[in-house]
């Protein structure tokens, strides 16, 4: 596995998102954010919406996040709508304000409403919060670079 890392084969680590093993897809998904580029949004977000395993589909919201591409967000968006664990709503809230853009604010607002878990809820205000930072002072301050907003 180190040699495919240093080399970033990235096909390699995508091709291990379905190993039997959820520590290997773990430690997958967790290379895919080093290498990874938007390429690997739709093998992490099938991840996130498909894996039987919640802290797997956790990881795989993380990992969303930290990439931070808005087109993650459409699988994010599902899942803290939609995915019966509330580990992976929670992770999928935070991973959406991270990414930090303003269409996902109905969704966000709609969690806070209805989820019937209080710490999905407190993840969806605090994703709010960091888009209303981000609206406010944008992306360009060191803070929001190290921190998301």
């Amino acid at each position: 596995m180190e040699q495919m890392f240093k080399s970033k084969n990235r096909d390699f680590f995508v091709s291990l998102l379905t190993n039997p093993d959820r520590v290997i897809r773990i430690r997958a998904l967790s290379v895919l954010e080093v290498i990874g580029d938007a390429s690997v949004i739709e093998p992490v977000g099938q991840v996130l919406l498909k894996d039987t395993d919640p802290v797997v589909r956790h990881e795989a919201a993380y990992v969303l996040g930290q990439l931070g591409y808005s087109v993650a967000l459409r699988f994010l968006e599902r899942a803290v709508q939609e995915d019966r664990e509330p580990i992976v709503r929670h992770e999928s809230a935070v991973a959406i304000g991270v990414i930090g853009n303003q269409t996902s604010r109905r969704v966000l607002e709609k969690v806070i409403a209805e989820d019937r878990e209080e710490i999905v809820r407190f993840s969806a205000e605090i994703a709010l919060t960091n888009l209303d930072y981000l609206a406010s002072h944008g992306r360009d301050s060191e803070f929001s670079k190290l921190t998301g907003g």
